[in-house]
């Protein structure tokens, strides 16, 4: 009986035993997949916060791009408003010194007229001193004598004669005066026209800083963000200035074989026509010597570039129509924000109505490319001479077209991105060196 029970008891504590051996186990277990969860949740949350992070990203830049582009419009007008203003005061100076003119050649007149009127009033109460009460016919009868009668004769008649005159300067006097005060008026009526233009361009111009102060200082709140746009945009500069050189030293290269060869073939043909010696003396039968398309085409280029430096200044702007040039030429400190600097190897123009882009000379093409940031880019060649037009659209001529002044080349891409601006960026070089096209085009 106590066997049985003994072996009961050693079955229980075997059934004790195992079942806390694999209690740590299922723990474990459990515990494993609690923490495979956790992390699943983890990465989950990650992965939102990386989309939503990246999407914060997406809208601050695409921010400062607007508010970029705004500035840049807004710092266009304020350069505008500022020469309209200079321009609006220096008409307001030269009216002030023509009504200063007037208003003295009034005084003058008015002064002159009195004189008259005074003159021709004593003159008159001398005749009425002297005659009374007669009339002239009776005033000469009146004569004692017949010299006397002469003299009061020739009298009357020079009295008469000063009196015509008089009446007729002071005919002269009241009509000049008459014409002064219709200028002076019109003057006026033009200086208050101008002032008002000067009034409305100043209140203009207040309001075009008082927004460029806004959105200064959003861009200051975005200082990450304005680095990077700042940044990619010189890169994209950088990117464009390094194939315009690529583009422009393999098209001096190519000219310069084709030169060689055009003068290679030259040799080979003088060869051809001299004769050896030893030969007969026979006359060779005479030739017509081919044309020297080399020389021609040199002469050409020669003629291309030196009209074209003869036109500098007077070259045919790029943009037809209203235009606001946003952004110019070299390095330079923003108008607005503080500690940054642009670097421009052209200038920017913002198309106000018309997006065409015309041809500023007489040339060809020698290069359509595609650039990021730049759209579609045109390159004309005037001689030694090129022109380059970016961020293009549509595009109406093809590579090898020979193109003439004025001609419509292309139009100004549209981003939506920035305010649906027009900005055709223009640049201008004698081969590879960079030249201020403000200083060339009108």
């Amino acid at each position: 009986m106590h066997g049985k029970r003994f072996a009961i008891l050693l079955l229980l504590k075997s059934v004790i035993c195992a079942a806390m051996l694999m209690l740590p186990a299922d723990d474990l277990a459990a515990k494993q997949k609690r923490d495979v969860n956790k992390v699943r949740r983890e990465q989950q949350a990650t992965r939102k916060e990386i989309k939503e992070t990246s999407r914060k990203i997406t809208v601050n830049t695409r921010e400062t791009k607007k508010q970029m582009s705004r500035l840049s419009t807004l710092s266009g007008e304020i350069t505008a408003k500022n020469k309209e203003i200079t321009h609006i005061r220096r008409g307001v100076d030269s009216i002030d010194a023509r009504l200063s003119t007037v208003n003295d050649s009034i005084a003058i007149l008015d002064t002159r007229m009195a004189a008259l009127r005074d003159s021709y009033i004593k003159s008159l109460r001398s005749i009425q001193g002297t005659t009374g009460n007669m009339s002239q016919l009776a005033f000469i009868f009146a004569s004692e004598s017949f010299s006397e009668a002469y003299r009061r004769l020739r009298y009357m008649q020079e009295f008469s004669r000063w009196s015509k005159r008089k009446n007729e300067e002071i005919k002269h006097t009241t009509t000049l005066l008459a014409e002064r005060r219709a200028v002076l008026d019109t003057m006026m009526r033009s200086r208050r026209r101008v002032m008002a233009q000067l009034t409305t361009a100043q209140k203009e111009l207040e309001s075009a800083k008082a927004e460029t102060d806004k959105v200064v200082a959003r861009l200051k709140s975005e200082g990450s963000s304005l680095k990077a746009y700042l940044k990619e945009k010189e890169q994209q500069a950088r990117r464009l200035d390094n194939e315009l050189d690529r583009l422009i030293a393999e098209e001096q290269r190519r000219i310069e074989r084709e030169r060689k060869e055009q003068e290679r073939k030259e040799r080979e043909q003088k060869k051809k026509t001299t004769p050896n010696k030893g030969t007969s003396t026979t006359p060779a039968k005479k030739t017509t010597p081919k044309s020297d398309t080399s020389t021609a085409t040199a002469a050409a280029d020669r003629a291309l570039t030196g009209s074209f430096e003869s036109n500098k200044g007077r070259l045919l702007f790029p943009v037809a129509g209203k235009y606001r040039i946003v952004r110019g030429f070299g390095r330079q400190k923003h108008p607005e924000l503080e500690h940054v600097e642009t670097d421009n190897s052209g200038i920017d123009i913002e198309a106000i109505g018309s997006r065409n882009v015309r041809a500023v000379f007489d040339g060809k093409v020698s290069a359509i490319f595609r650039q990021p940031g730049y759209g579609n880019i045109i390159m004309i060649r005037h001689g030694n001479y090129l022109t380059i037009y970016a961020n293009l659209d549509g595009i109406s001529v093809k590579n090898g077209d020979s193109v003439k002044t004025g001609q419509t080349i292309g139009t100004i891409l549209v981003d939506p991105e920035e305010d649906n601006r027009a900005i055709l960026h223009f640049e201008l070089r004698k081969e590879r060196t960079k030249l201020n096209p403000a200083l060339w085009v009108r």
